[in-house]
């Protein structure tokens, strides 16, 4: 890459060259060496291409998983709105979010079932594997048979939570009834979960490489554009550049 720089002479002299480096980071390192502190350094960074790569390939592979679901065996669509418009980060009161995934929205009334299930309801969602898949399959279902409903007056956020499990049991129905089994479906559940989460901690760490060799419009830029590819997908937002 080549980087256009100005600086000043031992006698004030303003004055501008340019130099060829691997990234912003090299140009400054070479013209430390030659004695050159520049107060202004135009270029852009490459763009890391193996970091690219690998978001590109975890996108796809999230994309791959989200069709498996949507598609039974038989290939027959799944309504898109059963699908992933179910799924989406609770919103409210955080403290009541937070109580009900370590509780695993116990005060819902949740069978065993429909509590696992609530697991994998938010996108993005850290969600460690659990042995015995074919007893947690049996309690998924188990819960199959009946349908949940909202009481009046109860919180939004505990809607919010059983209009989803109902939306993944509903799917898990016409899979089954297609030729699926429960544990495949609980499988993909948990892949999906793992690319989502994978999907979120890179584009975390993208943002994160990017201080410091980045202008600050640069850097606002960028966060909105890696939210907005989260957002698409319903992940959870990155803090912005000024708010750690």
């Amino acid at each position: 890459m080549k980087y256009h720089y100005f600086y000043q002479t031992s006698k004030n002299e303003s004055r501008d060259d340019w130099i060829v480096a691997r990234d912003r980071n090299d140009a400054y390192a070479q013209l430390r060496r030659k004695g050159i502190k520049p107060y202004k350094l135009l270029g852009r960074n490459p763009m890391a291409w193996k970091r690219w790569a690998a978001i590109a390939v975890l996108a796809a592979a999230l994309v791959a998983t989200y069709a498996w679901l949507a598609f039974r065996p038989n290939n027959q669509p799944v309504s898109q709105t059963d699908v992933e418009v179910a799924r989406h980060q609770i919103y409210g009161d955080r403290s009541v979010i937070e109580n009900g995934v370590a509780t695993r929205w116990a005060a819902c009334g949740f069978m065993p079932g429909e509590q696992h299930l609530a697991r994998y309801a938010q996108p993005g969602m850290a969600v460690p594997r659990l042995p015995k898949a074919g007893k947690i399959a049996s309690a998924v279902d188990e819960c199959l048979a009946r349908r949940l409903e909202s009481a009046d007056g109860e919180l939004t956020e505990y809607k919010q939570i059983k209009g989803i499990v109902e939306t993944m049991k509903s799917e898990l129905r016409r899979y089954k009834a297609n030729g699926g089994t429960t544990e495949s479906y609980l499988k993909r559940l948990q892949e999906r979960q793992n690319q989502e989460v994978a999907l979120y901690k890179a584009a975390a760490q993208e943002l994160d490489a990017a201080r410091g060799t980045k202008s600050d419009e640069e850097l606002a830029a960028l966060w909105a554009a890696k939210n907005a590819e989260l957002r698409a997908i319903g992940l959870p937002m990155l803090k912005g550049p000024s708010e750690d």
